[in-house]
């Protein structure tokens, strides 16, 4: 039997609309997929360190001070053929007091430590340069150099804090601070105003001021890599459209 259709009349469709949300559907599932392959894509690490920089500060009483430095640049670095040094700076005076040529090698992911020859045995033993010389205070500025080039600086050049810098058990006087892990590069501006607080630690109180001078690494941190933002941004700019399409 034969049915007629009524002029105007739509044609019914015998699967339910089901036809036409097979293609729609379909491509959600490619743009769902579009967007965990991104996500699960493998992502670069950010690039290392290219220069030394302090990476932990001993203040103790009497001459127990020493000054570690940390290599991370993917090589050795030979101090005297570079001509590293490191300066101190007296009572707020903007001219080095004391400059103190490296001399020695520092292989890659390794660190450097500057004694005072009379300091502790516990510090001794893990320095790899001593001198005799009169060391810093909590109110002097410290500065690492390749060359004239400054490095990393704690403290502020020409500025005299008092006793110290920072508050509380966060500060250069009678401490060891440690660089937290997550910094990568020295602070080579020596005019800017210092707070230890914002790149340091204190060691905890159950821990011996000594215990991991001579030690240091830092944090792994990456971040995706260009093509993966780009699959994602596709995906999700995918999604938006079929959902405004459907509505």
């Amino acid at each position: 039997m034969i049915h007629a259709i009524e002029k105007g009349a739509v044609p019914s469709d015998p699967l339910g609309g089901k036809a036409a949300q097979q293609p729609e559907n379909l491509m959600k599932k490619m743009l769902s997929a579009l967007c965990l392959a991104a996500l699960a894509a493998p992502v670069a690490a950010i690039a290392a360190p290219i220069e030394l920089f302090f990476s932990e500060y001993v203040e103790g009483s009497g001459n127990n001070k020493a000054l570690e430095m940390f290599n991370g640049t993917g090589a050795t670095i030979n101090l005297a053929t570079g001509l590293y040094n490191v300066q101190m700076f007296f009572n707020g005076s903007a001219t080095a007091g004391l400059t103190i040529g490296l001399t020695g090698t520092v292989a890659d992911g390794d660190v450097f430590v500057l004694a005072h020859a009379s300091a502790d045995a516990a510090i001794l033993a893990k320095a790899d340069q001593t001198d005799g010389a009169g060391w810093f205070n909590g109110d002097d500025a410290v500065v690492l150099r390749k060359g004239t080039t400054i490095l990393d600086v704690i403290g502020q050049i020409g500025f005299d804090p008092g006793e110290k810098w920072g508050n509380g058990s966060v500060s250069t006087q009678d401490n060891t601070l440690r660089r937290k892990g997550h910094i990568e590069a020295g602070d080579s501006d020596g005019s800017d105003t210092f707070n230890p607080a914002i790149e340091w630690r204190r060691i905890s109180a159950n821990t011996s001021a000594y215990d991991n001078l001579g030690i240091h690494s830092i944090d792994a941190q990456s971040v995706p890599e260009p093509g993966s933002l780009a699959l994602l941004g596709l995906g999700l700019a995918g999604l938006a459209a079929t959902r405004r399409r459907k509505q």
